[in-house]
């Protein structure tokens, strides 16, 4: 007898999908494993069995799915994470109904929660000058090589709008010979774009990479230019061997605790330091298009976030705008 949908252990499912799709230390990688790590607690919960092995395929319906949202939303958890982990169960649901014969997406009809469409924040020119304040103060009390990495790392990500996984994987092979372009950044959506390095970044970029050479000359005597093309931008001596590459990676956590370190008032994480970058650079060029295709949005609906203003920006604007049409009722 053909095996159908409801047969199957729902964690073999679940185990398949995060290897394909959640597997690693990314961003994207832990949030889908953690949404992932909700729903099975829940219906585990919900169908009251002693063990999350007992669950089938056939648990995990419409109507669960639609139980797990009102649940989460009901315990106080914000409608953006609640979408988000929505969202997870989407494309798990997508793609298991691919591969598994008769089985359908249960999440496919369960509708998103409705967001209230929020402007990212981002840092303007007084906090930007407290930040590179707060580096040089890291740097007098200690200077190494670290400090001074993380410095760069810092104005990088703020005049470049890079991810961090797109900064933490960089490699020197990707620069071009003039250090105007860094080739082939891969994003999110796994396309690839090319990133401009102006001409203030540049300077900057020069001076961390003759510091980067000199940690490296000491560490591991002299480098050459074929093993030093293949190694990353940004590098970590942490338990590094110069003949794997992959050694020298600096870790997610190091590049978040990087950017932390020189918090202001405002608590600091890369992906700030990406918000600021963007809404400087919609503020310069007012075209939304261009903004998309410098933060690689596959799709400009994503870029449109940082065009959305306040209650007060929009009475603002009508109470200042020319020829209302209450002048021709006098």
């Amino acid at each position: 007898m053909e095996s159908t949908s409801a047969d199957i252990a729902l964690t073999s499912i679940l185990d398949s999908y995060i290897r394909n799709y959640a597997d690693g230390d990314s961003h994207t990688a832990r949030a889908k494993r953690l949404d992932i790590e909700h729903f099975v607690k829940f219906l585990q919960r919900y169908c009251g069995y002693s063990k999350p092995e007992k669950l089938l395929s056939s648990d995990w319906n419409n109507s669960t799915t639609k139980a797990f949202v009102e649940d989460k939303l009901r315990t106080g958890e914000s409608p953006a994470t609640v979408a988000r982990r929505l969202a997870t169960l989407k494309h798990l649901g997508r793609v298991a109904a691919e591969t598994i014969p008769n089985f359908k997406n249960p999440a496919k009809e369960v509708k998103t929660p409705k967001l209230d469409i929020a402007k990212p924040q981002g840092l303007d020119k007084k906090e930007i000058t407290s930040v590179a304040k707060k580096c040089e103060l890291r740097i007098d009390e200690k200077g190494s090589f670290i400090r001074k990495r993380n410095k760069f790392l810092v104005l990088f990500i703020l005049e470049t709008g890079l991810r961090a996984e797109e900064v933490r994987l960089l490699r020197m092979s990707q620069f071009d010979e003039k250090w105007e372009w860094i080739k082939n950044v891969r994003t999110k959506g796994k396309r690839y774009r090319n990133v401009y390095i102006n001409s203030e970044l540049r300077e900057h970029l020069l001076k961390y990479i003759g510091l980067r050479n000199a940690e490296l000359t000491r560490i591991f005597g002299k480098v050459n230019k074929t093993t030093d093309r293949s190694l990353p931008l940004f590098t970590s001596s942490y338990k590094a061997d110069i003949s794997n590459p992959e050694t020298l990676l600096m870790g997610v956590k190091s590049i978040w605790r990087a950017v932390n370190e020189v918090s202001g008032e405002k608590s600091l994480h890369p992906h700030l330091l990406r918000h600021s970058f963007a809404l400087n650079l919609l503020d310069s060029s007012n075209d939304i298009r261009l903004v998309a295709q410098a933060l690689g949005h596959g799709d400009v609906r994503v870029t449109m976030k940082y065009t959305e203003r306040s209650a007060d920006h929009v009475a603002a604007a009508l109470e200042n705008r020319k020829d209302k049409s209450t002048d021709d009722f006098e």
